[in-house]
């Protein structure tokens, strides 16, 4: 390497490096949600897991519980399971417009099944549909965990829960409704690698380097409901990559990895740098990076 390709090398590392550190920063600094709890305790336990692996990822989390969380669920108990960064209940002063507003995502675990109703048909008539209806008209990104909702799910089955299939049909509804509106659907067991997925793909920026990987494992509660909540994953997921590209530059640098992020391959020259951000980033995504 001469000197003139050395200092296109040094500079291209530098340049990605502050870029980084840039991503890095503005993305820690919308990582603040508003989280709707309305009184499910089916999921309940994952939830928390959840919601405990987002706040060690730098997510800032405000809880909102509707009368009926209130009761089943308790302010002390949310306390002391997650510990957010802020609380409310409904029924004492809550500006819950004010809390959407200065969020930028909302989440719902264990979505209850009359929560679900009323978002499905339009209807705003509590703290919790309200903000809900708030956050769609901003356009800001919701995702909601169904255990709690979904008329399949197998814990609800073993607590007794006996209705006819049209009422089930009319409960499926309701959740591919809330999918039309453009609200993601998951499980409180996968809650924390949707809301990051989701998350990723909404600031469109580049994966970043200290991203975790999701889980490869996803526990659907409703086998009927797979396909619908699987469809609002695919705009969203990054895998799928296949195919190869070749880049004729010297210098490869993360900036280059990134933008072809949807190839399995990447063929680079024989004489070109690949600078250490790139390999990271080519490892991070799944990408190899082969020299003519």
């Amino acid at each position: 390497m001469n000197r003139k390709e050395f200092e296109e090398a040094l500079m291209s590392t530098i340049v990605e490096y502050i870029s980084d550190q840039v991503i890095l920063r503005y993305a820690q600094a919308c990582k603040k949600a508003t989280v709707l709890f309305s009184g499910a305790l089916i999921g309940y336990k994952d939830a928390v897991t959840s919601l405990n692996e987002l706040k060690k990822d730098g997510w800032t989390l405000t809880a909102v519980l509707s009368k009926a969380a209130g009761e089943v669920i308790t302010e002390e108990r949310i306390k002391n399971d997650i510990d957010p960064d802020a609380i409310y209940v409904e029924g004492a002063p809550v500006n819950g417009r004010q809390i959407v507003d200065d969020s930028q995502f909302v989440i719902i675990p264990s979505l209850t099944i009359n929560t679900a109703a009323k978002v499905a048909n339009c209807i705003s008539d509590n703290l919790l549909t309200n903000m809900i209806s708030r956050a769609m008209a901003t356009g800001k990104p919701i995702v909601a965990a169904i255990d709690g909702c979904c008329p399949d799910n197998k814990v609800r089955e073993q607590l007794g829960f006996k209705v006819t299939e049209a009422y089930k049909a009319k409960m499926r509804h309701n959740l591919e409704d809330m999918l039309a509106y453009g609200i993601t659907l998951t499980t409180d067991y996968s809650l924390c690698s949707k809301v990051n997925e989701v998350f990723s793909a909404k600031i469109s920026l580049p994966a970043l380097d200290n991203s975790k990987p999701a889980p490869k494992k996803e526990r659907i509660v409703s086998a009927k409901m797979e396909p619908a909540v699987q469809s609002v994953s695919q705009p969203v997921k990054k895998a799928g990559a296949s195919g190869s590209v070749k880049l004729d530059k010297k210098v490869i640098g993360r900036v280059d990895i990134a933008k072809n992020a949807r190839f399995k391959t990447i063929v680079v020259r024989q004489d070109a740098l690949v600078t250490g951000l790139a390999k990271d980033e080519a490892l991070n995504r799944g990408i190899t990076i082969v020299k003519e």
